[in-house]
C-alpha cells in the first residue's frame, strides 16, 4: 500500500458514517452472459444475499446500502434500495462501480463488497473500520486465505473515504482498470481474515456456475 502522504487530514470512521454498495455490474461473462448478482444462493439472488449481509453487519457503522447494476435494473430495484448503473460505459470493472457508488454517497465513508462472494464476514465494517482508524488510513482492504493457503488482499472488499473519489475518476479517465494499482497510491492498511474462527471460504466467489453450486455445497470453488 501506499506510503503515508502530507495530505489533508482524512476523517475517520464513526457510527452511521459508512454507506455499503453491492457491485454487480459485471457481465457475467463467465457465467455465460447471465446477470450474476439475480443467480440465486440458497434460493437468494446473490446479490439480495449481499445486501442482507451487508444489513447483518455487526457494529453500526453502517447507515445506508445501494447496489450497482447494469443490467435487470427493475429487478435489483425490487430489492428495496437505490440501484445505479455506471457512470462510465463499456463494462469497466468494478472500480467503475465504486466510482458510481462514491457518485451517490452521502456519508463520509463507502464500503464495498461483490455480489459473487456470498459468505463475505458479518464483522468485515467493523475490523475494517477499526483498521482505518488505527492506522489513520484512506482505505482499508480485507485479505482473506485463498486454495494454496497464503493469505492474500481481496480489494473488492474495501472501506474507502469519499474524498477519494477524484483521484479514483483521474485514474479511470487515464485508462487504470487494475484496483490494485490505484489503492497502493493512497494510504491503505490489509486487514487480514484469517482468524481461527474466521470462515475459511468468507472471500470465495463465484464466477460460474459450478462454483456457485460448490459454494453452495460448502466445497471450495473451482
Amino acid at each position: 500500500m501506499g506510503d503515508p502522504l502530507p495530505t489533508h487530514d482524512t476523517p475517520l470512521p464513526a457510527p452511521g458514517s459508512v454507506t455499503g454498495v453491492v457491485l454487480a455490474g459485471g457481465q457475467g461473462s463467465r457465467m455465460g452472459g447471465v446477470d450474476k448478482g439475480l443467480q440465486p444462493f440458497h434460493g437468494v439472488p446473490l446479490a439480495l444475499h449481499a445486501l442482507m449481509r451487508l444489513r447483518m453487519q455487526r457494529g453500526d457503522w453502517l447507515a445506508h446500502s445501494m447496489i450497482n447494476a447494469n443490467r435487470n435494473l427493475g429487478a435489483y430495484e425490487s430489492f428495496g434500495v437505490p440501484v445505479w448503473p455506471d457512470t462510465l460505459g463499456g463494462y469497466a470493472g468494478p472500480l467503475a462501480g465504486m466510482l458510481t457508488a462514491l457518485t451517490h454517497t452521502e456519508t463520509p465513508f463507502l464500503l464495498t463488497v461483490p455480489c459473487d462472494s456470498p459468505r463475505f464476514p458479518l464483522d468485515l465494517a467493523d475490523r475494517l473500520c477499526r483498521a482505518l482508524i488505527e492506522a489513520r488510513a484512506e482505505l482499508a482492504m480485507a485479505a482473506g486465505p485463498e486454495s494454496d493457503g497464503r493469505v492474500r488482499p481481496q480489494p473488492v472488499f474495501c472501506l474507502l473515504s469519499t474524498h477519494l473519489i477524484e483521484s479514483l475518476e483521474r485514474f479511470l479517465q487515464a485508462g487504470g482498470r487494475k484496483i490494485d494499482a490505484w489503492t497502493a497510491q493512497h494510504r491503505g492498511v490489509v486487514v487480514p481474515f484469517d482468524r481461527p474462527d474466521d470462515d475459511p471460504l468468507a472471500f470465495a466467489n463465484a464466477n460460474t456456475l459450478a462454483e456457485l453450486h460448490a459454494l453452495q455445497q460448502d466445497r471450495v470453488p473451482g
